[in-house]
């Protein structure tokens, strides 16, 4: 018996599949035909079965369909995907979510909420045809020294701008944070291949949600890491702090499945909305990043000295190496090397670039 795709943020989309659509709308129907071909099941409420096996051939078809439809098409189209039902295989990593109007309704669904979209760039569009690339900021000692660079999501430089947490704001709605996770992993990981030698470290970003079977939805980034020639131990794969930490086992596999590759973690912004120092301590990332509001004027707050001090009392508990985010002046960089944290990163030693600038050499 098929699971249905329920629709909530937390949940991606997986990999393989089977898409069903239908409207009761002529017109919408014509416009299926054209796209996907002759119905699976036809009749007076005729359904169009289009499986899928990789991501690509998914998005390009919502693409196309988002693409030629009219705001009736919209409207009249529905759609429901099945995945097989995998026995001893948790649906979701998340299963206190799964109840949502696809449940009351055989799992159809509204096409709309896959038409997702930053400005008048189509989601599917961007990830399909990877019209973004990252930019590298140096992480660097308390002298400047770089030891690794951080990849951030950017737009490509012909393109319309956007948000990077816009973008993936839209991506979970869509249920495509899967999707577009993988690609800007992939995007990171061709750059460092062009620009970064062995020893400096990788920095990249990842949604713990999108994976949700770590094991296998990871297989593509370690497979892409070793046929570039680059050591798995010189990335560090951090969680976004917009994740929700809540479930721990779930993290708990995920932390697992990289480090068998021998790839290390992050924890990002540890000090804000779900990135406790609780779940720091649950978790034993290798790198503990203090969030910028610690950082920011540090060095005249007492309050923030006594927090940056309680961060770096847990994280020597289980060897946590603490970086501090957001430095941007002079007394916050002297403040935290007096303090004893080992990794600084920000707009005092270099900006996001599109190559590794040499970051500032302070004395």
């Amino acid at each position: 018996m098929p699971r249905y795709h329920v629709r909530n943020r937390r949940l991606p989309l997986r990999d393989q599949g089977l898409l069903e659509l239908a409207s009761d709308d002529f017109g919408t129907q014509a416009l299926l035909g054209e796209l996907v071909g002759e119905p699976t099941n036809p009749g007076d409420r005729p359904v169009w079965t289009v499986p899928f096996a990789q991501p690509n051939a998914f998005l390009a078809l919502i693409n196309s369909l988002q693409h030629r439809a009219t705001e009736r098409d919209r409207q009249a189209l529905r759609c429901r995907i099945a995945y097989e039902d995998e026995t001893g295989i948790d649906p979701s990593p998340y299963p206190e979510d799964s109840s949502s109007e696809a449940a009351e309704n055989d799992g159809w669904l509204p096409i709309g909420f896959l038409f997702a979209g930053v400005g008048r760039d189509r989601l599917a569009d961007l990830i399909l045809n990877r019209r973004f690339t990252s930019h590298m900021q140096p992480i660097v000692r308390t002298d400047g020294t770089p030891v690794g660079y951080e990849f951030l999501l950017r737009p490509l430089p012909e393109q319309s701008p956007f948000r990077p947490a816009e973008l993936f704001d839209a991506a979970r709605e869509s249920g495509l944070h899967s999707f577009l996770d993988r690609e800007a992993r992939q995007s990171a990981i061709r750059l460092a291949s062009n620009h970064l030698p062995a020893g400096i470290k990788k920095f990249i970003n990842f949604l713990p949600s999108s994976l949700y079977r770590p094991s296998s939805c990871l297989e593509d980034t370690f497979r892409s890491i070793k046929d570039y020639g680059m050591r798995p131990e010189d990335f560090v794969f951090e969680v976004v702090e917009t994740e929700r930490l809540d479930n721990r086992r779930h993290l708990l596999d995920v932390f697992e499945a990289y480090r068998k590759e021998g790839v290390r973690l992050a924890m990002d912004d540890v000090g804000e909305q779900f990135a406790t120092l609780d779940a720091m301590e649950a978790l034993r990332p290798d790198y503990v990043k203090l969030d910028r509001k610690w950082v920011t004027d540090c060095h005249r707050d007492p309050g923030k000295m006594r927090h940056i001090d309680e961060v770096q009392n847990r994280a020597a508990r289980f060897h946590g190496v603490l970086l501090a985010e957001g430095v941007e002046n002079e007394g916050e960089w002297r403040y935290l090397s007096r303090a004893g944290i080992p990794l600084l990163q920000g707009y005092y030693f270099g900006r996001p670039s599109p190559v590794p600038l040499p970051a500032a050499v302070r004395s």
